[in-house]
């Protein structure tokens, strides 16, 4: 880097922070305790000692040293990876995601498959892929990658699956792992815990919440059917708890 672009990044007036990264970058050896214009002499003291390069060496350098500059972040759309993951987004809404390698795309094109997600309600059961108490699905597009549900129940095991139908047989060629949905209200115990500040020591006592007088209606949220991306945004976007 030349003296010039130094000079001119100093003449910015660059934060105490941004100097740090223009520092580091250079090489230059930093105590804690420096200042802002104790690193200034520094900066301007490794840039008199440094020999002058070439123009191609010193336009790469200013490139990847210059700590303002912005960088092209793109993240792609997909990775080629075989997964399914589902999320919960309240108590009666998951957030389901996919993406399929290309070795298990083509075998699917191969079979001229439709392409289903489905999700299943597997609460206080061992699943074996048929004995879910409920689901729910909807076919797919392998580009869409993602889709969202309303589930019946809160405080519930859901698993998210991908497949497709063998007459009347769907069969599974990827699973998620188990996610629960949260309670749409708070959880009661028997007993709460004290604690004496005076006196020290914990103490417990029955408390509930018909004591309290409390009573919680659970609420649902959404359309009945399964709706697409779109349409869950619309329907969480009346009020900031999506009900």
């Amino acid at each position: 880097m030349r003296k010039e672009e130094i000079h001119d990044f100093l003449k910015s007036e660059p934060s105490i922070q941004e100097l740090r990264r223009f520092a580091k970058m250079l090489g230059v050896r930093l105590r804690r305790s420096m200042k802002k214009r104790d690193i200034t002499k520094a900066i301007i003291k490794t840039s008199e000692s440094r020999r002058p390069s070439s123009e191609n060496t010193t336009a790469n350098s200013t490139e990847k040293m210059r700590p303002s500059k912005p960088v092209n972040a793109d993240l792609p759309s997909r990775y080629f990876r075989d997964y399914v993951v589902v999320h919960p987004v309240n108590p009666y809404w998951i957030h389901t995601m996919w993406d399929l390698s290309i070795r298990t795309a083509e075998s699917l094109s191969r079979i001229d498959a439709k392409l289903f997600v489905r999700v299943s309600d597997i609460t206080n059961i061992i699943y074996d892929g048929k004995n879910a108490h409920r689901f729910k699905e909807a076919q797919i597009d392998l580009e869409q990658g993602s889709w969202y549900f309303q589930v019946d129940f809160p405080d519930a095991d859901y698993i998210g699956e991908l497949g497709y139908y063998s007459g009347e047989v769907f069969v599974s060629i990827l699973k998620s792992r188990i996610t629960r949905t949260p309670r749409n209200s708070p959880k009661f115990t028997e007993y709460e815990t004290w604690i004496n500040r005076v006196k020290g020591g914990r103490q417990e006592i029955a408390a509930t919440s018909e004591e309290a007088g409390i009573a919680f209606v659970p609420k649902s949220s959404g359309p009945s059917s399964s709706p697409s991306s779109e349409e869950f945004i619309k329907t969480i976007s009346k009020s900031k708890s999506g009900r």
